[in-house]
């Protein structure tokens, strides 16, 4: 093979994930996936690593294990590992596997102590019978020696660990409870996720997992340092906080249906982690629902999937391709659908000098606290219960003004914050107090802060946010003006708030009329604080932008922001359908620009993009800035032109397909 030790990455950029999770019931894995046919199919996407089946969330191998409780099909006739392994060494392409950790359904039919145990101690169940706790003795028993045979029997290159973190809910049995007891001094964990010691609880049960995370890690670079591990879905959006746990890469598979809008925010969030990272896409997917008889799983069109890649790629992103051809057991490809992802490949690959190595131009950075995230959590599992909705609905708004826009936790904020111009705090009221401290300070320098949410007034008080406190309104909506209109807002908790030192933004009012049945109370805030400024909305103005989309709250964001935020370098003018992302690599600008679009009208359950329509023009203004050496447009061909004069820039480009990128 070409490549050893740390692949990752550099050259190896494009993947194919392919899994089948195998099943008991498995008689014909690795009964058409040989040299001969696999060789083929491999050149026709030519990806630059694969990644494939090996275990899945049934706990049942696609090659003969030997190690120990061990589950393989009792009539499996052929080693599909093996031959992945034989086809990709012949290609010099690196070769992991797919393997679930926590969730393993063989191993807990096998052995109930090693379960996760609900808060009745018991392991029954579609949810607690398949996943394992990470004190029991699945890790030391089955899951690193299967890695280790892996490794030595398969020559493997990596593990994309499946199953881990969007699996996890807490464990109740003896050796959870004894160490969450030790830990924390609460004798007993809590049975409900509304008693006041439930965050307690779910932080154990996220360090649990993390320290049985960093013990397969530990394990297999010890055995093998050059091995590549990841976990799914572990140190991404829904999971924020300096990433400790030795990973080498971070990764997630996106959703299945309609999934551009999860990677606007993950490839801003993931880009700050300072690991590689790659966000998985799948190639197929069905219509109302997950795999309903009557709406049968079928392959994404092809535009789709260069769409959400262009996402992912503007960010210094790597992609993998998620690819089960369904109903087709055997473990072969099919050819015009690797075709297709051929495609796509070739997309990609054009895009990667322009992106790969690239580093944010700071506009404005939105803040994803851990520390609210970990102070205020209520459901019990460690991906899904996370309340993410304020933070995606502030990158949504920001975008569809086309502003840069960074998303950051607090542990990757506190050493850049003076690079952001602007700094969004979206209804994250549990700050922790230096964040809030050196926010004020920012302020006070310069800095220009948005901050929403009724709670988040305590947090920041009066006499900085330049307001009384006024009442809470509990479930309440009122209108807000916004553009030559208004549109409701409703908030679970609204804070009637009047202007002391601040200067008032709107009117709230009780109906849609601009001069009638208005209330003495402002819609936003804005004060001077120092050199710099910060505006207030005292309700969930992101949260309700995130659920319901409407155009006229995105010009009612834009409006408080353009006021506080002021001129910034580059400007962009375009179509609410044109993401922007604003990137140097080094003597070079770039203005990505991303096109949302979709040329067809789609049922809420369908998520096909298809028929993608060009969107222009696109206007870029770059003040302050020496005449550039040359100005191109170079992915798509489209029409451009630009002008200097005076310190300025001014560029246009009359559309955008899928994804241009003006190089500076």
């Amino acid at each position: 093979m070409s490549d050893t030790g740390r692949w990752y990455g550099l050259r190896r950029y494009f993947g194919l994930h392919f899994d089948l999770h195998a099943m008991k019931s498995d008689t014909d894995l690795g009964t058409h996936c040989d040299r001969k046919t696999l060789i083929p199919m491999l050149k026709l996407m030519n990806p630059d690593f694969v990644q494939t089946d090996c275990k899945g969330h049934g706990g049942y191998t696609s090659w003969f294990s030997k190690v120990e409780h061990a589950s393989v099909p009792p009539k499996l006739k052929k080693d599909a590992l093996k031959q992945w392994r034989e086809a990709t060494r012949d290609l010099g392409l690196p070769l992991h596997c797919h393997y679930s950790g926590i969730w393993d359904r063989a191993a807990g039919a096998k052995h109930r102590s090693w379960c996760v145990q609900n808060s009745k101690g018991k392991s029954a169940g579609a949810s607690f019978g398949e996943k394992m706790c990470p004190l029991g003795p699945y890790l030391e028993k089955l899951m690193i020696p299967q890695l280790f045979e892996l490794i030595d029997r398969y020559k493997v290159d990596g593990f994309w660990i499946d199953g881990d973190l969007w699996a996890v809910e807490p464990c109740y049995c003896h050796r959870c409870c004894r160490a969450f007891t030790k830990s924390t001094g609460i004798k007993k964990p809590p049975m409900k996720s509304d008693d006041p010691t439930w965050p307690v609880w779910w932080n154990f049960t996220r360090e649990n997992f993390e320290s049985y995370v960093t013990r397969y890690c530990d394990a297999v670079h010890c055995h093998k340092p050059e091995i590549m591990i990841c976990s799914n879905w572990l140190q991404t959006f829904n999971n924020p906080g300096e990433p400790k746990v030795p990973t080498d890469w971070i990764s997630g598979d996106n959703k299945f249906v309609w999934g551009i809008d999860q990677s606007r925010c993950e490839a801003r969030f993931l880009s700050t982690r300072n690991k590689p990272w790659d966000i998985m896409l799948w190639n197929f997917y069905c219509s109302h629902g997950f795999g309903r008889e009557d709406s049968a799983w079928n392959v994404k069109p092809s535009e789709m999937l260069m769409q959400e890649a262009a996402v992912i790629l503007s960010f210094g992103g790597n992609v993998q391709i998620y690819e089960n051809p369904g109903g087709v057991r055997d473990g072969r490809l099919i050819d015009w659908r690797q075709k297709r992802l051929g495609q796509v490949g070739r997309f990609v690959k054009k895009r990667r000098r322009f992106c790969q190595g690239s580093e944010t131009i700071p506009q404005i950075a939105v803040l994803h606290s851990e520390h609210h995230v970990r102070r205020t959590v209520r459901g019990p599992n460690l991906m899904h219960s996370v309340d993410v909705a304020p933070v995606k609905g502030a990158v949504y708004a920001l975008l569809e003004n086309h502003y840069g826009v960074d998303v950051l936790d607090e542990w990757a904020l506190f050493p850049r914050l003076r690079e952001f111009p602007s700094i969004i705090v979206p209804e994250r009221h549990a700050l922790s107090d230096e964040m809030v401290g050196a926010l004020k300070v920012y302020v006070h320098e310069g800095g220009r802060l948005i901050v929403t949410g009724a709670q988040a007034f305590d947090r920041f008080g009066s006499t900085f946010l330049g307001a009384t406190k006024g009442r809470l309104k509990e479930n309440s909506k009122y209108h807000i003006p916004a553009a030559d209109g208004s549109v409701p807002l409703y908030s679970s908790s609204w804070r009637l708030v009047k202007t002391r030192t601040a200067i008032g933004h709107g009117q709230l009012g009780m109906k849609p009329m601009l001069d009638d049945k208005l209330l003495s109370y402002p819609a936003a805030t804005i004060n001077k604080v120092g050199k710099g400024r910060v505006a207030y909305v005292p309700a969930d103005l992101f949260r309700d932008f995130e659920r319901n989309r409407y155009p006229l709250t995105r010009s009612f964001v834009g409006e408080p922001v353009a006021e506080v935020v002021g001129k910034l370098p580059i400007k962009v003018k375009a179509p609410t359908c044109i993401d922007v992302a604003l990137r140097r690599k080094g003597e070079q600008t770039m203005s990505h620009l991303v096109n949302r679009l979709s040329g067809i009208p789609n049922q809420p359950e369908n998520g096909a993009i298809d028929e993608i329509p060009p969107a222009g023009p696109v206007q870029i203004t770059v003040a302050g800035v020496k005449r550039p050496k040359s100005v191109s447009a170079p992915l798509e061909g489209a029409d451009f032109e630009w002008t200097y004069a005076k310190g300025k820039l001014a560029v246009t480009v009359a559309n955008v397909r899928i994804h241009e990128v003006v190089v500076i």
